[in-house]
């Protein structure tokens, strides 16, 4: 006998939408069948719909910024993550220059993950490296990780990875595998003055910034062979320029990300009185790039949030200098974006995360023997977002227009999330292929 039987539902396999019933047993989906099955649970889910698990490949828990915290730890933030359809994170360690350090970083990330209430896998992360990059890539591999991000600036706190270093990176993506993750800026362009408040955010950090050096990096991809990964584009100018000189590459060996406050916020919120928490890195843009980006939505390749919130009191400051930098948006990714986008964001939240950070066919879809993560979603007209689950004592995205709600989140079988109520959760830390 199965254990649970998910029946009367529109169930998302293969890319569209069938009416069947999802089995589950032990933690697996064991089979999709329009007869009924006796199960020991049976769930009614008539005009909702299932899904599979969403993937978040990019936020920070826990993160450590010496001055301050961001606002949740790996259990309220995966909380807030399972609230919103998320059935599986992937964090960042620690930034490390040496192969010493990093198995040290890992392993204090992995104590703090172990509160996770949903499943979860982390990226290496290298800044301004020393020592031999290969041996880094091999101890990344042997821990079971398969990405390394770095980053093109933050060079007054040492966590520049610079062009040479780039490029044996890539190089070493292309022999082992590993994919190079990156945080796209141009250090030289980004000119933050001491005077400069939250309002001049945009234009100490510019779209050029982000343009400029991510079309380099382009360049760097095509002459090594190798993999990288962009995380949170933030302009539409940027995919576009990307896309018209590197269509060869797009989203082949150089893959997109972005994240909902792109195509949801503009660049106007930081001139509000409370512009302040609208503060992060890259900034939002402006309305028009904000068009272009949602017109690409097609060259997108998956959603992270990058789940960083501060709370209100470490954000309202004057000057950037005392900002920290970063906004939450985990519990709220998928109804945000479902209602700009409708069926077409799924597999970027869910199969294409699987597919690029080696988590399928384990994790990303619905089909017998994959694990059993499902939402169960209840689409709804005229509805909006009223919740907020995480530490943050704020929320930017109350009252946003939202295509419906996550009725119920199921992790490897469990619910975490039911009838819209915590139950309980115990992630895993997931292998990668």
């Amino acid at each position: 006998m199965d254990d649970l039987r998910i029946q009367n539902a529109k169930v998302y396999i293969n890319g569209q939408f069938e009416y069947t019933n999802v089995y589950v047993k032990d933690g697996v989906i064991s089979r999709l069948a329009s007869e009924l099955y006796p199960a020991s649970e049976i769930v009614d889910a008539t005009h909702k719909l299932v899904l599979p698990g969403f993937i978040d490949p990019h936020v920070h828990f826990a993160l450590d910024c010496g001055k301050n915290h961001s606002a949740d730890d790996f259990y309220t933030g995966s909380i807030a993550a399972a609230y919103g359809g998320v059935t599986t994170i992937i964090d960042f360690l620690d930034p490390v220059d040496n192969v010493n350090d990093l198995e040290l970083a890992y392993q204090r990330r992995l104590k703090e993950a172990q509160a996770s209430v949903v499943d979860y896998q982390f990226h290496a992360t290298i800044k301004n490296p020393k020592g031999d990059l290969e041996a880094f890539v091999k101890k990344v591999l042997e821990l079971g990780m398969t990405s390394i991000k770095l980053f093109t600036t933050y060079s007054d706190s040492g966590r520049r990875t610079f062009d040479p270093q780039i490029k044996e990176l890539l190089q070493l993506s292309r022999q082992y595998g590993v994919l190079i993750t990156a945080h796209i800026e141009n250090d030289d362009m980004i000119k933050i003055k001491s005077t400069d408040t939250f309002r001049d955010l945009s234009l100490s950090r510019p779209s050029i910034c982000e343009t400029s050096e991510a079309l380099k990096l382009a360049g760097f991809v095509k002459e090594t062979g190798g993999k990288l990964y962009m995380v949170h584009l933030s302009s539409g100018e940027t995919l576009k320029r990307l896309k018209d000189e590197y269509l060869d590459l797009l989203n082949k060996q150089f893959f997109i990300e972005s994240c909902p406050q792109y195509f949801v916020l503009s660049n106007d919120c930081l001139q509000q009185s409370d512009g302040f928490l609208y503060t992060m890195a890259p900034p939002i843009r402006s309305l028009h790039e904000q068009l272009i980006l949602k017109n690409m939505i097609d060259d997108v390749f998956t959603i992270g949030t990058d789940h960083c919130p501060f709370m209100k009191a470490e954000k309202n400051h004057i000057f950037l200098k005392d900002i920290s930098l970063g906004i939450g948006g985990v519990e709220h990714a998928f109804n945000l974006l479902y209602q700009i986008f409708s069926d077409q964001i799924i597999d970027k939240m869910t199969k294409n995360s699987a597919l690029i950070h080696r988590l399928y066919p384990q994790k990303g879809q619905i089909a017998v023997g994959s694990d059993a993560d499902l939402v169960i979603y209840k689409p709804e007209n005229n509805y909006s977002i009223k919740t907020n689950h995480s530490r943050c004592d704020y929320d930017l995205y109350q009252d946003f227009p939202s295509a419906g709600y996550v009725d119920s989140t199921i992790v490897r079988g469990r619910f975490v999330i039911r009838n819209q109520q915590f139950e309980n959760g115990k992630g895993h830390l997931v292998k990668r292929r």
